[in-house]
């Protein structure tokens, strides 16, 4: 399986039970640590004596650390890749660049380091004040949430306003988009392509991620809107750091979205696993403005007690939308047997009427 390359890892972190959290946890994670200096003068003579590793390494120290100064540490910063400093109680007048707080738990270090290092494959995309497309990715924390469902019909409706939309399959655990819409070979040939006026669909394969910065450079010059069905998201502080070829397509996400919605069902089970993932993405610092979606709303004005804890759960992230999309199982069972879109069924169900409302919003 193709990975993601990482830097290897060098501690000189004095605090023994820090410097043992930080390097099992970043070993489990596949990260190589080849070093673990105990003060100033081994670190840099390891570095000195390595300085081809040294160059693609990274550097994880204390403020702590016998012998460290400022002038050390910007004289170190010039021989290792990147340098992340955490503080010290026991120095708190030292003054050095660039100083975090400890960690507390794997997500909060792992939330960290992937915020401070991206993966070269996905770094240089212009920003979204440089590119054409507004990029909208749809995830959900548990199966069944209907992310798929609201991917490829708010790509419709958008399309149906005219804007040029692309719908990527970025579920590439159990991709679904070709199934439900009758496509073939959109995880071979050309990158996407054209299903209807103004919409186009593509799939997201190990082959594409290899390529990924070319992929969606193209992608955003030529497409108003580019709408990924992420799919199941899990453990969003360890898939950040996640070296493997799938997890990738989630940092890119959390790097280039210019929206990420979290996608919720209104019953017991789905607010769970709402909370849990909205819980996890509030310790990870994202690129990408956080909306959420309360799917499969039950009909009339009182709020079950589900969707309570649901609306309950935003309060953990600072949520740009929040959305709510109606129960319309018939309409929902009658595309899919159909291999068709809403408005193409039924386009006064409700479902339809509810994500061309946000369509709407969405593309003024």
């Amino acid at each position: 399986m193709a990975e993601i390359v990482l830097p290897v890892v060098i501690t000189a972190i004095a605090n023994s039970e820090l410097e043992g959290f930080v390097a099992s946890t970043l070993y489990s994670q596949g990260w190589s640590v080849v070093y673990r200096a105990l003060d100033l003068e081994s670190l840099e003579n390891f570095l000195h004596s390595n300085a081809e590793l040294a160059q693609g390494a990274l550097l994880l120290y204390s403020s702590d650390l016998s012998q460290i100064s400022e002038e050390s540490v910007n004289a170190i910063t010039q021989l290792v890749k990147q340098v992340v400093g955490f503080s010290s109680d026991q120095s708190p007048t030292l003054q050095l660049p660039g100083l975090f707080k400890p960690p507390v738990d794997t997500t909060e270090l792992l939330g960290l380091i992937r915020g401070l290092l991206r993966a070269p494959m996905i770094r240089n995309l212009p920003g979204p004040n440089s590119r054409r497309a507004q990029i909208i990715s749809i995830g959900a924390g548990a199966s069944g949430s209907g992310c798929t469902t609201i991917a490829i019909n708010l790509a419709m409706e958008l399309s149906a306003l005219g804007r040029k939309v692309l719908l990527l399959d970025a579920d590439v655990k159990h991709p679904s988009i070709a199934v439900l819409l009758g496509l073939h070979k959109l995880d071979s040939g050309d990158d996407w392509q054209l299903i209807a006026s103004n919409l186009s669909a593509g799939e997201i394969t190990q082959e594409r991620v290899s390529r990924m910065e070319i992929f969606f450079s193209k992608a955003t010059a030529e497409f108003d809107f580019i709408i990924l069905d992420l799919g199941i998201i899990e453990n969003i502080g360890d898939s950040l750091t996640d070296r493997r070829w799938s997890a990738s397509v989630i940092h890119w996400s959390c790097d280039h979205a210019d929206e990420l919605w979290i996608v919720g069902r209104a019953d017991v089970l789905g607010a769970y696993r709402f909370e849990k993932i909205l819980r996890e993405f509030s310790l990870v610092a994202i690129r990408a403005k956080v909306s959420v979606l309360l799917n499969m709303k039950a009909p009339g004005r009182k709020s079950t007690s589900s969707e309570d804890s649901f609306l309950a759960a935003i309060a953990l992230v600072a949520a740009k939308k929040i959305m709510t999309l109606p129960r319309d199982v018939r309409a929902v069972a009658r595309a899919q047997e159909q291999r068709a879109t809403l408005i193409e069924i039924d386009e006064r169900s409700a479902l339809r009427k509810a994500i061309f409302s946000i369509a709407g919003e969405v593309g003024s």
